[in-house]
């Protein structure tokens, strides 16, 4: 298989990320998250980062079901491990959505302590994996491709790896673009206290009702 297909892949990815399904599907639930959060733009960056991570591996992993055969990610697509996870994924975004809306400090970073940190990083960690494992449409179909023209497993995570590297560099390109703005929106706009709570509390309802329509039809 020659480099073109792979920097085809990648150019795919970058599409995806910037204007399509990768694009809509994420970036809402992460610049919700890390305006609600108001974290610093570096660790506004870090946790983004661990959701990123966490898709392009689970990315990876349907490019080696792939580079398998056809049969057997039809027959991963078809049974209900997905449609279990989805609602994990929903029970996840409401959990963080209200650790934002009980964080009571003037929208201190809520990940002092340990156990908030440990939740944080396996939450988005999960919560990405998820979003990755669970295929849209448009993304089966270039998964279907991949077990045309890949020869073998190593050849489809490859594939799917191309394709996911360059979601993940139009994913990381446009949080660090917006957490910019993220990061100083609230506290140069929104003076007075109930006004950054007002914020935190739509910011908190809307991954909620996020959360909610994972979990329901």
């Amino acid at each position: 298989m020659g480099s073109l297909i792979f920097l085809q892949l990648f150019g795919l990815g970058l599409s995806f990320g910037f204007t399509g399904p990768c694009f809509f599907s994420c970036v809402p639930f992460l610049v919700t998250y890390l305006a609600g959060r108001n974290l610093q733009w570096k660790q506004g960056l870090k946790e983004a980062l661990i959701f990123f991570c966490a898709r392009l591996l689970a990315y990876l992993a349907l490019g080696l079901l792939a580079g398998l055969s056809a049969a057997l990610l039809k027959r991963f697509n078809a049974s209900g491990f997905i449609f279990f996870l989805k609602p994990i994924g929903g029970l996840i975004v409401i959990a963080l959505g209200a650790l934002i809306l009980l964080n009571k400090g003037q929208f201190c970073c809520s990940c002092k302590f340990p156990v908030n940190k440990t939740f944080t990083f396996g939450s988005l960690f999960i919560l990405g994996f998820i979003a990755g494992i669970s295929p849209c449409a448009p993304l089966m179909a270039l998964l279907f491709e991949i077990t045309i023209i890949s020869k073998g497993a190593l050849e489809g995570a490859l594939c799917a790896f191309s394709f996911g590297l360059g979601t993940f560099v139009s994913g990381f390109i446009i949080i660090a673009v917006l957490s910019r703005t993220i990061s100083w929106f609230p506290l140069r706009l929104l003076k007075s206290e109930l006004s950054l709570f007002v914020f935190r509390v739509i910011c908190s309802l809307f991954l909620i009702l996020l959360g909610l329509s994972f979990l329901l039809p």
